[in-house]
């Protein structure tokens, strides 16, 4: 009986022995699959990013030209606005896509604060007569990063934290109302590398030049 318990004891061992070179192995291919994991949620995070990156270029383009247009047709640029505004890209006078939407903006962004000084004095009789648009399809109700479109005509430039911007028409990548999902410091880095960004210095939000003045 004794023996029978020793031989038992043995090949229990030997069995321990096996499995225990098994679980090295296995700890070793969950440590890679971990590993592997991580690579891929950042290479997906990452291209999410740039994806975000790209429209967010994208529409900067489409706003320049539409600025080229209305210059054209009016003789001057579009008058400064709040936060979340339309200049009079896709409509006539300024307007925002929230206040349709049944959520309108909070104080004070609830108008668009309109300030056209660099305008001639009768610029909403020019408008009109003038405007012959829409120059882009629609005025972005928000950015990739779910913060608003904040379009700013700065005539003696502009200084936003420690970045000092010259004179220029220029749109922000900014939060929302309440300050809100702004860019990460990640992608506006990658604004800066890709030329977007005119700041060319981290802030927490990113002006794009729509055109030099």
């Amino acid at each position: 009986m004794k023996r029978s318990s020793k031989l038992f004891s043995a090949k229990k061992f030997s069995i321990f022995l096996k499995n225990g070179f098994t679980l090295v192995e296995l700890l070793i291919t969950v440590t890679l699959i971990g590993i592997l994991s991580l690579f891929v949620t950042f290479s997906i995070i990452n291209s999410g990013e740039s994806a975000k990156v790209s429209k967010t270029g994208f529409e900067q383009r489409g706003m320049t030209k539409a600025i080229g247009f209305y210059l054209q047709d009016m003789g001057f640029f579009p008058p400064d606005v709040n936060r979340g505004w339309d200049p009079g890209f896709a409509q006539p006078l300024p307007w925002n896509p929230d206040t349709i939407g049944g959520n309108p903006p909070p104080s004070p962004y609830n108008v668009p604060g309109t300030n056209c000084s660099h305008c001639p004095a009768d610029w909403q009789d020019i408008v009109a007569k003038r405007w012959n648009g829409p120059y882009i399809s629609n005025w972005p109700s928000f950015t990739a990063w779910k913060g608003k479109y904040d379009y700013n005509y700065w005539g003696a430039g502009a200084t936003r934290g420690s970045c000092i911007l010259p004179p220029g028409v220029y749109v922000g990548v900014q939060g929302d109302y309440n300050n809100n999902n702004a860019i990460p410091l990640s992608a506006e880095q990658k604004m800066i590398d890709k030329g977007f960004d005119a700041e060319q210095c981290l802030n927490g939000e990113s002006q794009m030049l729509l055109w030099t003045l």
